[in-house]
């Protein structure tokens, strides 16, 4: 009897724990009784009838799907390595589990079938180009099928476009002499300016050793156009007194003609001195 009790109590606390189950906050349940849908749940405990009812969990969190990357022909017959990343959500989970039955696997098969039918409408400079624009044609295109799973495309995007080999090294060798063509452009503009900056230098030397030549020649003019002037001015007065004074010679020859006798005074005597002192 005792182990039946005990028998009894085991069963029961299997009984209870699997009567009970736990949804996350960002989990939806499915609840099936026989394998038929019964009811969805929310989060929280809920209470279930064991070996009756199960639970699906289905993950309502936006999920982030990569892509491998694929070869897609272009327009013009260019392969290109393309790889994308899907971010979509489930926002019905019935339909998500009923309707399809992997929808991760399902949405990235879509998308790569998607995008491989876009490129090849398209050229590829046109490819290599207009990635935004890639990106909202296959969200558009895709976000229709994805609707009857009740799944939501909130965003695509192209992670990389590898274009062939042979444009890769092309591009390569292009940018390397794009470089190179601006390193020479660098250079010779350092060395114009360099020239320019010499010529400016030795112009300006130029200028100020013609100042200076000019300022000295000023000078010297002005120095012999000074001693000039003192000349004149020295000229001047010197005749100047030289005609006063033979002036008051002759009047005092005049005086002394016919032996006249006339009383000189100190100035006409001074005249006659300087005068004999002067020759």
């Amino acid at each position: 009897m005792e182990s039946v009790a005990i028998i009894i109590g085991v069963l029961g606390i299997i009984f209870v724990v699997k009567s009970l189950i736990k949804i996350s906050p960002y989990e939806k349940g499915i609840k099936e009784r026989f394998s038929r849908y019964v009811w969805t749940l929310d989060s929280g405990w809920h209470f279930i009838v064991p070996f009756i009812d199960s639970v699906r969990k289905v993950d309502m969190r936006e999920r982030v799907i990569n892509t491998q990357p694929h070869e897609m022909i272009t327009r013009d017959n260019a392969v290109v390595t393309v790889d994308a990343v899907i971010f979509a959500q489930i926002f019905d989970p019935v339909k998500a589990v009923y309707e399809i039955s992997n929808p991760w696997i399902a949405v990235q098969n879509l998308a790569i079938t998607t995008l491989r039918a876009i490129i090849g409408t398209m050229t590829l400079d046109e490819v290599l180009g207009e990635r935004s624009k890639i990106n909202a044609k296959v969200q558009t295109e895709i976000s229709h099928e994805t609707a009857k799973w009740w799944i939501s495309i909130t965003k695509i995007e192209i992670q990389r476009i590898d274009p062939p080999t042979e444009l890769m090294e092309a591009m390569n060798k292009q940018k390397i002499a794009q470089q190179e063509k601006r390193a020479a452009i660098l250079k010779a503009e350092g060395q114009k300016e360099a020239a320019i900056r010499e010529a400016e230098g030795q112009k300006q030397a130029q200028i100020l050793k013609a100042e200076g030549e000019w300022q000295a020649i000023e000078r010297i003019a002005e120095a012999k156009a000074k001693a000039l002037e003192l000349e004149a001015t020295a000229a001047i007065k010197y005749f100047k007194d030289n005609a006063v004074l033979k002036e008051q010679f002759r009047v005092l020859q005049e005086s002394l003609k016919n032996n006249t006798k006339y009383v000189l005074d100190s100035d006409i005597l001074g005249t006659i001195k300087s005068f004999f002192l002067k020759k």
